[in-house]
């Protein structure tokens, strides 16, 4: 992620030597679960120790191999068994292929990335809940369809279903990170040819995940559930952002983002007080969305794996989740510092009054006898008259 909109928590997820770290974890959790495999004896306790007491990272050394292999999962293998004494080593990825790491690892590191993005989604929830309660929450507002005045309700009407859009995001991540708790270590085409069933459920165990049917790779449509929790989120946070843009049109001023002393809204009019924030928002859920339609793009691989898939989500896994918390750190910033102009829109429902009540001036008729159509047709020409005043 570009730095202007990079979350350090995600970033410490996903960075080479967190990630290096995590492939390590799923190798020694792999090793240990050998330990005692009287179908296929290999690695030994006292191996398996020699191994963890001494096994080191050395990102550069990576680096270096991987200039000449090409190949990242090979050049790290090898790196780290050159860091191990008596041979012991050569049961480093014993019966593993490179996704048996890399997809084992993703999961790992999506789950963190998840529980991040559920951390900030609980300060905004939490700041909406204080603008809930407020004493401005309880004033006069308008509510419009298709734009048009329709009926009179409050602001909290209005923070009331921002908050319920939001707790649906929350909840479906929650539920994505639960069903991304998947990995397998199955070997090169899920066949287990060098490793029992067992050895790889005791594994994951150990990891916080669960086995999963696979072939070479982990089927994509499981980690469509990641981008589809994260989708709920920014979809909830964008039409946030674009009521209030609406909110703050010339003409309804009813709310207005924050804007600093010292702050500009326009190199060439003075005057221009801009939603930046919110039109930021906005504009970052729309890289989102390309980003979901890319994951969908790459449940589609050929036959047991192909590695299409593989260069974009080297972006968009880290970077969707940057773009998640970014938007919510943001928007939690909007909405407990921005204004509620409480007296524009009662001005706006003490102007428009008469003709919203329209749907109770026509229930009123037909309960006195007179038919639907009938009270709507005169209730519908009265009002036109109102507006043309009003206006």
């Amino acid at each position: 992620m570009i730095p202007r909109y990079k979350v350090q928590e995600i970033h410490d997820i996903w960075k080479t030597e967190n990630k290096l770290n995590t492939w390590l974890k799923v190798e020694l959790a792999h090793l240990e679960s050998q330990i005692g495999n009287i179908t296929n004896p290999t690695i030994t306790r006292d191996e398996f120790n020699v191994i963890k007491e001494n096994v080191n990272i050395n990102i550069d050394r990576w680096k270096e191999i991987e200039s000449e292999t090409h190949h990242d999962v090979q050049a790290f293998v090898q790196m780290i068994e050159e860091t191990i004494p008596d041979n012991s080593g050569r049961w480093l990825h014993y019966g593993l292929t490179s996704s048996d790491i890399l997809d084992t690892s993703l999961s790992l590191m999506c789950k963190e990335s998840l529980q991040v993005v559920l951390n900030y989604a609980s300060g905004l929830i939490y700041q909406l809940s204080k603008r809930l309660k407020s004493e401005e929450a309880k004033s006069r507002i308008l509510a419009r369809t298709h734009g048009k005045a329709a009926e009179i309700q409050t602001y909290y009407d209005v923070i009331y279903r921002w908050l319920h859009l939001l707790r649906k995001g929350y909840d479906e991540v929650t539920a994505a990170k639960n069903k991304i708790s998947l990995g397998k270590l199955s070997g090169t085409t899920g066949n287990y040819n060098f490793n029992l069933i067992q050895c790889e459920y005791n594994a994951l165990r150990e990891l916080g995940l669960k086995p999963v049917t696979s072939s070479q790779i982990i089927p994509r449509q499981h980690y469509l559930d990641y981008f589809y929790g994260i989708l709920q989120l920014v979809l909830a946070v964008e039409k946030i952002a674009y009521d209030i843009r609406i909110y703050s049109l010339d003409g309804i001023n009813e709310m207005a983002e924050p804007f600093s002393n010292k702050q500009k809204g326009s190199s060439a009019m003075p005057h221009k007080k801009n939603p930046v924030l919110t039109e930021n928002i906005c504009g970052l859920t729309r890289l989102y969305k390309s980003y979901f339609n890319t994951a969908v793009e790459n449940c589609t691989t050929l036959l047991e794996r192909d590695i299409s898939h593989s260069s974009s989500e080297r972006i968009i896994f880290k970077d969707s989740a940057h773009i998640a918390c970014f938007i919510i750190k943001r928007l939690e910033h909007v909405i407990e510092n921005m204004d509620f102009i409480t007296s524009y829109a009662e001005s706006h429902c003490v102007l428009m009054e008469d003709i919203v009540s329209s749907q109770e001036q026509m229930t009123s008729c037909i309960e006195k006898g007179m038919s639907r159509k009938e009270a709507h047709d005169i209730i519908q020409n009265n009002s036109n008259e109102l507006y043309l005043e009003s206006y």
